[in-house]
C-alpha cells in the first residue's frame, strides 16, 4: 500500500509501505479520505512540531471503511465508516521512518478499546468512532476538527452570560464561533490580524471582529468593564496569547487551544498567569452531540469542506492551505 510522507524539511512525496498487522482488537481500515490540518501538519512539514526521524507519515483526520476484524472486535463491524484510522511507529516498515500520526495512508487501523478494556460502548471518550452510513466517508473527515472545537467550548466552562473572545481566525476558530452560537454564547467576539475574515465570522454568528487595536463600541464596554469572561487562543503564538491576556478579565480564564511550534513555545512568563489553562482534547464525548446537529441539519459537512482534491495532487493542496487559508481540505484516496 501507500501512504503520503515527509521525506524530509518541506518535502512530500508517496511511498509504498507495508499493511499494518492487526492485533486481536484492532480493524484494518480502507481509508477514504484524510483532512488536511492548516496548522499542525504545516508544521511537521515544516519540521517544527512533533519531531521525528524522517521520513514521516502524516494524517491525523481520516476517515474510511473497516475492511476486516480482529477476532476480540465487537464494535466495528466491516462496511462501518469510522474516524480517525491511523498507524503507529510500530506500524512503519520503511527503515528510519515514525508516524504522526498516519492517516495519510491507503490502510490503517482503529482500535476497539471498549472491548479491549471491558469498558461500556460509549461511556468511553475515544476518537476512534462510527459514523451514521448517510455521511459520505470522505466528508466524514472534518467532523473531527468540528468535535475538536465543540468540546474546547464546554471545556471553556463558557455558558450564556458569558462574553467570550475567541483570539485567531483559522478553522478552528470559525468553527468554535459557530457553536458559541448555537449554544446560546453572547457576545462573542472575534480578534483578527486581517480584516478579510470580518464578514466570515460575522455569517458565523460572531457579534464583534476585531483587527489592530481600535475595538468598536461593545468590545470596548467589554474591556472597560474589567474583559472577557472567557478567551480562548485559537493560534498557537505569544503575540495571540498576550492579546488574550490583555483582554481577559482578572477572573476570567484563557483556554489555550492553539499548538506552538517546537522552536517558539509559550513564554513560562504568560502560562504561569492563573487564567490561563489547556484542557485534553476529548472529542469522542461530544460526538453524539455533533451527529444530532447534522441529523437536525443546525450542521452542513459540507459547508466546512473548502475541497476535496485526489491525493495524487497532493503539491497543489497544500499550496493551497499555506497560500489561501480555506476551511478544510481533504484529500480523497477514493
Amino acid at each position: 500500500m501507500k501512504g503520503l510522507w515527509v521525506t524530509a524539511k518541506n518535502e512530500l512525496a508517496i511511498l509504498e509501505m507495508d499493511e499494518p498487522v492487526l492485533g486481536e482488537y484492532d480493524a484494518l481500515v480502507e481509508v477514504y479520505g484524510c483532512g488536511i490540518c492548516n496548522s499542525t501538519d504545516l508544521k511537521i512539514i515544516e519540521g517544527r512540531l512533533k519531531q521525528g526521524t524522517f521520513p514521516i507519515l502524516l494524517g491525523h483526520e481520516s476517515s474510511g471503511k473497516v475492511v476486516k476484524t480482529g477476532k476480540g472486535v465487537k464494535h466495528f463491524r466491516t462496511g462501518d465508516t469510522v474516524l480517525r484510522a491511523r498507524l503507529y511507529d510500530k506500524d512503519i516498515t520503511i527503515p528510519g521512518g515514525s508516524s504522526r500520526f498516519g492517516g495519510f495512508s491507503e490502510k490503517a487501523v482503529v482500535t476497539d478499546v471498549w472491548a479491549r478494556d471491558g469498558t461500556d460502548y460509549g461511556s468511553f471518550p475515544h476518537p476512534q468512532q462510527v459514523v451514521p452510513e448517510y455521511i459520505d466517508p470522505a466528508y466524514a473527515a472534518c467532523m473531527i476538527m468540528l468535535k475538536e472545537n465543540l468540546f474546547c467550548i464546554r471545556a471553556t466552562g463558557v455558558r450564556p452570560g458569558h462574553s467570550l473572545a475567541v483570539v485567531g481566525t483559522g478553522p478552528a476558530a470559525q468553527a468554535m464561533v459557530m457553536w458559541a452560537k448555537i449554544l446560546g454564547i453572547s457576545p462573542v467576539a472575534v480578534f483578527g490580524r486581517r480584516p478579510k475574515w470580518e464578514e466570515r465570522f460575522l455569517s458565523l454568528g460572531a457579534d464583534l471582529y476585531v483587527t489592530g487595536d481600535v475595538f468598536p463600541g461593545e468590545a470596548l464596554g467589554i474591556l472597560m468593564g474589567g474583559g472577557f469572561d472567557r478567551t480562548i487562543e485559537a493560534v498557537g503564538s505569544n503575540d495571540a496569547l498576550a492579546r488574550c491576556l490583555k483582554i481577559t478579565g482578572p477572573e476570567g480564564k484563557i483556554n489555550l487551544y492553539g499548538m506552538p511550534p517546537d522552536d517558539a513555545p509559550y513564554a513560562e512568563d504568560y502560562t504561569d498567569d492563573p487564567r490561563v489553562f489547556r484542557t485534553m482534547i476529548e472529542e469522542g464525548a461530544v460526538h453524539d452531540e455533533l451527529v444530532s446537529y447534522i441529523e437536525e441539519g443546525r450542521v452542513d459537512l459540507e459547508k466546512w469542506v473548502s475541497a476535496v482534491i485526489d491525493w495524487n495532487e497532493y503539491g497543489s493542496a497544500f499550496d493551497y492551505v499555506r497560500n489561501e487559508k480555506p476551511t478544510k481540505v481533504i484529500l480523497s484516496l477514493k
